[in-house]
Protein backbone atom coordinates (compact mmCIF):
# COMPACT_ATOMS: atom_id res chain seq x y z
CA UNK A 1 0.00 0.00 0.00
CA UNK A 2 2.61 2.41 0.74
CA UNK A 3 4.51 1.55 -2.62
CA UNK A 4 1.44 2.16 -4.42
CA UNK A 5 0.94 5.86 -2.44
CA UNK A 6 4.69 6.27 -3.12
CA UNK A 7 4.15 5.43 -7.14
CA UNK A 8 1.26 8.05 -7.00
CA UNK A 9 2.45 10.71 -5.24
CA UNK A 10 5.84 10.42 -7.42
CA UNK A 11 3.24 10.70 -10.18
CA UNK A 12 0.98 13.38 -9.17
CA UNK A 13 4.20 15.64 -8.86
CA UNK A 14 6.05 14.86 -11.69
CA UNK A 15 2.91 15.79 -13.28
CA UNK A 16 2.84 19.01 -11.78
CA UNK A 17 5.85 20.13 -13.48
CA UNK A 18 4.90 22.64 -17.00
CA UNK A 19 6.68 21.17 -19.68
CA UNK A 20 9.07 23.19 -21.33
CA UNK A 21 8.30 26.86 -22.44
CA UNK A 22 8.11 27.26 -26.16
CA UNK A 23 10.43 29.91 -27.19
CA UNK A 24 9.99 32.39 -30.06
CA UNK A 25 9.57 33.38 -32.53
CA UNK A 26 8.21 30.48 -34.31
CA UNK A 27 6.24 29.66 -37.60
CA UNK A 28 2.84 28.18 -37.08
CA UNK A 29 -0.13 26.98 -39.63
CA UNK A 30 -3.76 27.84 -39.38
CA UNK A 31 -5.69 25.42 -38.14
CA UNK A 32 -9.07 24.65 -36.72
CA UNK A 33 -10.76 27.19 -38.92
CA UNK A 34 -13.74 26.63 -41.48
CA UNK A 35 -12.59 26.70 -45.25
CA UNK A 36 -15.07 29.47 -45.63
CA UNK A 37 -13.57 31.61 -43.10
CA UNK A 38 -10.83 33.59 -41.91
CA UNK A 39 -8.52 33.80 -39.05
CA UNK A 40 -8.38 37.64 -37.64
CA UNK A 41 -5.88 39.40 -36.91
CA UNK A 42 -6.93 42.00 -34.18
CA UNK A 43 -5.32 45.66 -33.11
CA UNK A 44 -4.76 44.35 -29.40
CA UNK A 45 -5.00 40.53 -27.83
CA UNK A 46 -8.44 40.49 -27.06
CA UNK A 47 -11.84 39.37 -28.64
CA UNK A 48 -13.46 42.47 -29.28
CA UNK A 49 -10.29 44.69 -30.52
CA UNK A 50 -10.59 46.04 -34.16
CA UNK A 51 -10.26 43.51 -36.59
CA UNK A 52 -6.69 45.27 -38.74
CA UNK A 53 -6.22 41.82 -41.34
CA UNK A 54 -6.81 38.47 -41.31
CA UNK A 55 -5.12 34.81 -42.11
CA UNK A 56 -6.29 31.97 -44.53
CA UNK A 57 -8.12 29.06 -42.87
CA UNK A 58 -5.33 27.11 -44.82
CA UNK A 59 -2.36 29.45 -44.03
CA UNK A 60 1.11 28.13 -43.42
CA UNK A 61 4.46 29.88 -42.50
CA UNK A 62 2.49 32.18 -40.33
CA UNK A 63 5.87 33.79 -37.86
CA UNK A 64 4.37 34.38 -34.18
CA UNK A 65 6.57 36.75 -33.02
CA UNK A 66 5.57 36.48 -29.04
CA UNK A 67 2.61 35.56 -27.13
CA UNK A 68 0.99 38.37 -24.78
CA UNK A 69 1.42 37.61 -21.15
CA UNK A 70 -2.09 35.08 -20.78
CA UNK A 71 0.16 32.82 -23.48
CA UNK A 72 -3.58 32.98 -25.30
CA UNK A 73 -2.61 35.35 -27.96
CA UNK A 74 0.11 35.53 -30.50
CA UNK A 75 1.89 38.40 -32.22
CA UNK A 76 1.72 38.45 -36.11
CA UNK A 77 2.56 41.04 -38.67
CA UNK A 78 0.26 42.22 -41.28
CA UNK A 79 1.18 44.25 -43.95
CA UNK A 80 3.14 47.18 -42.45
CA UNK A 81 1.93 46.39 -39.10
CA UNK A 82 1.42 44.11 -36.76
CA UNK A 83 -1.55 42.76 -34.39
CA UNK A 84 -2.73 39.38 -32.44
CA UNK A 85 -4.27 36.20 -33.45
CA UNK A 86 -5.56 33.43 -31.43
CA UNK A 87 -3.25 30.77 -30.25
CA UNK A 88 -5.49 28.27 -30.28
CA UNK A 89 -6.25 28.31 -34.00
CA UNK A 90 -2.28 28.36 -34.51
CA UNK A 91 -0.17 25.06 -34.76
CA UNK A 92 3.51 25.11 -34.07
CA UNK A 93 5.83 23.63 -37.03
CA UNK A 94 7.41 20.72 -36.09
CA UNK A 95 11.32 20.99 -35.59
CA UNK A 96 13.35 22.91 -33.00
CA UNK A 97 13.48 26.18 -32.11
CA UNK A 98 14.79 28.51 -34.76
CA UNK A 99 18.19 29.37 -33.41
CA UNK A 100 19.28 25.48 -33.07
CA UNK A 101 18.76 24.90 -36.86
CA UNK A 102 21.44 25.88 -39.04
CA UNK A 103 18.87 25.47 -42.02
CA UNK A 104 16.29 27.96 -40.79
CA UNK A 105 16.30 30.92 -43.38
CA UNK A 106 16.03 34.09 -42.23
CA UNK A 107 15.41 37.24 -43.71
CA UNK A 108 17.62 39.90 -42.55
CA UNK A 109 17.72 43.82 -43.29
CA UNK A 110 18.66 46.90 -41.79
CA UNK A 111 18.60 50.88 -42.33
CA UNK A 112 21.05 53.53 -41.99
CA UNK A 113 22.12 52.17 -44.63
CA UNK A 114 19.54 50.24 -46.07
CA UNK A 115 20.88 46.58 -46.61
CA UNK A 116 19.56 43.05 -46.99
CA UNK A 117 20.91 39.49 -46.10
CA UNK A 118 19.04 36.11 -46.94
CA UNK A 119 20.45 34.14 -44.55
CA UNK A 120 20.96 30.23 -45.19
CA UNK A 121 23.15 27.56 -46.34
CA UNK A 122 23.82 30.22 -49.56
CA UNK A 123 23.78 33.88 -48.08
CA UNK A 124 23.10 36.95 -50.41
CA UNK A 125 23.92 40.28 -49.31
CA UNK A 126 22.47 43.33 -51.02
CA UNK A 127 23.66 47.01 -49.96
CA UNK A 128 23.36 50.22 -51.78
CA UNK A 129 27.39 49.84 -52.93
CA UNK A 130 27.05 46.27 -53.49
CA UNK A 131 24.01 45.29 -54.75
CA UNK A 132 24.17 41.29 -55.03
CA UNK A 133 27.03 39.92 -52.91
CA UNK A 134 26.95 35.79 -52.62
CA UNK A 135 28.21 33.84 -49.65
CA UNK A 136 28.56 30.44 -48.37
CA UNK A 137 27.37 29.35 -45.22
CA UNK A 138 30.92 28.35 -43.42
CA UNK A 139 29.21 28.01 -39.78
CA UNK A 140 26.15 28.90 -37.64
CA UNK A 141 25.43 27.74 -34.12
CA UNK A 142 23.23 27.82 -31.45
CA UNK A 143 25.38 29.68 -28.28
CA UNK A 144 26.84 27.40 -25.37
CA UNK A 145 24.60 27.72 -22.26
CA UNK A 146 22.31 30.54 -23.69
CA UNK A 147 18.89 30.26 -25.05
CA UNK A 148 17.36 32.75 -27.68
CA UNK A 149 21.22 33.12 -29.47
CA UNK A 150 23.28 32.17 -32.09
CA UNK A 151 26.56 32.88 -34.14
CA UNK A 152 27.12 32.60 -37.66
CA UNK A 153 30.01 33.00 -40.18
CA UNK A 154 29.92 33.23 -44.22
CA UNK A 155 32.87 33.28 -46.82
CA UNK A 156 32.56 35.00 -50.14
CA UNK A 157 32.12 32.91 -53.31
CA UNK A 158 35.32 33.92 -54.90
CA UNK A 159 34.07 34.48 -58.51
CA UNK A 160 36.44 36.72 -61.23
CA UNK A 161 33.18 39.55 -61.19
CA UNK A 162 33.43 40.67 -57.28
CA UNK A 163 35.90 43.20 -56.80
CA UNK A 164 38.43 43.73 -54.02
CA UNK A 165 36.41 46.32 -52.33
CA UNK A 166 33.28 43.96 -51.87
CA UNK A 167 33.08 42.26 -48.29
CA UNK A 168 35.57 39.01 -48.54
CA UNK A 169 33.32 37.87 -45.22
CA UNK A 170 30.58 38.18 -42.48
CA UNK A 171 29.97 37.36 -39.23
CA UNK A 172 27.30 38.01 -36.88
CA UNK A 173 25.43 36.88 -33.71
CA UNK A 174 21.51 36.63 -33.88
CA UNK A 175 19.80 37.00 -30.73
CA UNK A 176 15.43 36.55 -29.46
CA UNK A 177 14.30 39.37 -28.59
CA UNK A 178 12.18 42.47 -29.67
CA UNK A 179 13.07 44.94 -32.51
CA UNK A 180 11.78 47.63 -34.89
CA UNK A 181 13.01 48.55 -38.26
CA UNK A 182 12.02 52.26 -36.99
CA UNK A 183 9.98 52.49 -40.37
CA UNK A 184 6.99 50.63 -39.79
CA UNK A 185 4.53 49.80 -37.65
CA UNK A 186 5.48 45.78 -37.83
CA UNK A 187 7.53 43.99 -34.69
CA UNK A 188 10.03 41.54 -35.48
CA UNK A 189 11.72 38.89 -33.03
CA UNK A 190 15.22 38.53 -33.92
CA UNK A 191 18.12 41.25 -33.90
CA UNK A 192 21.15 40.95 -35.73
CA UNK A 193 24.68 42.18 -35.12
CA UNK A 194 26.86 41.65 -38.38
CA UNK A 195 30.60 42.11 -39.07
CA UNK A 196 31.76 43.07 -42.94
CA UNK A 197 35.55 42.37 -43.64
CA UNK A 198 36.46 44.06 -46.88
CA UNK A 199 40.03 43.11 -48.68
CA UNK A 200 42.88 45.18 -46.55
CA UNK A 201 40.98 44.94 -43.06
CA UNK A 202 38.81 47.60 -43.28
CA UNK A 203 35.29 46.98 -41.27
CA UNK A 204 31.82 47.26 -41.46
CA UNK A 205 28.99 46.62 -38.46
CA UNK A 206 25.74 46.27 -39.38
CA UNK A 207 22.78 45.93 -37.23
CA UNK A 208 19.16 44.97 -38.09
CA UNK A 209 15.93 43.15 -37.50
CA UNK A 210 15.62 39.40 -38.93
CA UNK A 211 12.22 37.11 -39.83
CA UNK A 212 11.71 33.69 -40.04
CA UNK A 213 11.16 32.47 -43.88
CA UNK A 214 9.10 29.65 -44.12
Amino acid sequence: MKQCLAAALLWLSSAAIPAAAQEFPALYSVTGVAADDVLNIRSAPQADAEIIGTLAPDQTGVEVIRPDTSGKWGLVNSREQSGWTALRFLDRAPGGDWYRQRNQALDCFGTEPFWSLTLDEAPNLTTPDDPDIRFTLAAREAASGRSGKAGFHAVKLRHSKYPDSEPASLSGTLTAQHCSDGMSDRAFGITIDMLQLRAGGKMDVLTGCCSLIP
